[in-house]
């Protein structure tokens, strides 16, 4: 277990490792032309819980890995990957706020916002490409998941007919799948068995499902200050997330206003809070929670692989984080 002089949830006891990660993002986006470094940091300075970084490291650690410089490298990488997508996911959603701070398509314009995406993608890929074919093909894998994700969800966004089935599979695709990768690749690289480097991606899989559940359910009860962005934002954007899909099921009043709402490309921002104070008021967002511990109890489930140790204990910590988090 965390020591009890561990106030902060998210300290795993890997910080001068997660801090080496902040160096290497920063000093890679370095570029010739000072937009593509200024709209690169604009992203990864925003912050956010680094969870990914955060279980390619844990996993690498738990399985004995020893050679920091070379995980951080891989953990920096899938970061990358993660910031490219936050910028053309903005994109794609016409979000102009994210984590409080201007989105970078807003403050940059659209075609500098599309193309440091797209310098993100490329030296993500090469910082992981000085590795074997295991690793390239892993995260190549994981952006072809999160490519998919978007266009699965894009299909559903202003549509009245998504099910529970298929958000799980977005959330899977855009948010769990870049998670195992770094799992499947922090076990790899630290020699563990094809069990062990299995059962981690499987943890990172679950973990990432629960990750996405506990996001959407912040949209409907966080704090705007600590979130960054206003309660009903999913709905504001045409989206219909496991609350909502759980509320509408209530009463037909709930599900009158939020099919009404998903359905509009501009609704009405006081429309948007009454909506999602009936979601609470539903019972929907205690459902959701629900099935976010059974998430987190099947990530925890896939630890039986690991001996002791602080790096094993931090896994399981991280899970209770996610399902606690309030940002």
């Amino acid at each position: 277990m965390r020591s009890a002089m561990t106030t902060d949830p998210w300290d795993f006891g890997i910080n001068r490792e997660l801090q080496m990660v902040e160096k290497k993002l920063r000093d890679i986006v370095k570029s010739r032309e000072p937009v593509l470094t200024d709209a690169s940091l604009h992203v990864i300075e925003a912050g956010g819980k680094r969870i990914r970084p955060t279980v390619t490291i844990l996993a690498y650690k738990a399985l004995g890995g020893d050679d920091t410089q070379k995980i951080v490298d891989v953990a920096a990488a899938f970061e990358l990957i993660h910031s490219a997508t936050l910028i053309h996911d903005d994109i794609n959603d016409g979000g102009s706020t994210r984590r409080g701070r201007q989105t970078v398509y807003k403050k940059y314009g659209l075609h500098d916002a599309i193309v440091t995406g797209d310098f993100l993608f490329v030296k993500a890929f090469g910082l992981a490409g000085v590795f074997d074919k295991v690793v390239v093909q892993t995260a190549s894998n994981a952006c072809a998941a999160l490519a998919e994700g978007e266009v699965l969800q894009n299909k559903f966004r202003h549509k009245k007919n998504l099910t529970v089935d298929a958000y799980l599979e977005v959330a899977e695709r855009k948010t769990a799948q870049p998670i195992h990768a770094g799992a499947v690749v922090g076990a790899y690289l630290a020699g563990g068995s094809s069990d062990q480097i299995q059962a981690l991606g499987k943890y990172g899989l679950d973990l990432g499902i629960a990750f996405q559940i506990v996001d959407d359910i912040l949209d409907f009860t966080g704090d705007e200050k600590k979130t960054g962005k206003m309660v009903g934002n999913d709905l504001r954007e045409g989206h219909l997330t496991l609350p909502s899909l759980l509320a509408i099921k209530s009463s037909d009043e709930v599900r009158e206003c939020v099919l009404g709402l998903i359905s509009q490309t501009e609704p009405p921002m006081a429309s948007v809070k009454d909506c999602a104070k009936l979601v609470v008021k539903s019972g929907a967002i205690e459902k959701a929670k629900g099935m976010g511990e059974y998430y987190g109890m099947e990530a925890l489930g896939h630890l039986g692989c690991l001996t002791s140790s602080k790096y094993s204990s931090s896994l399981r910590s991280l899970v209770q984080a996610v399902l606690e988090r309030d940002s």
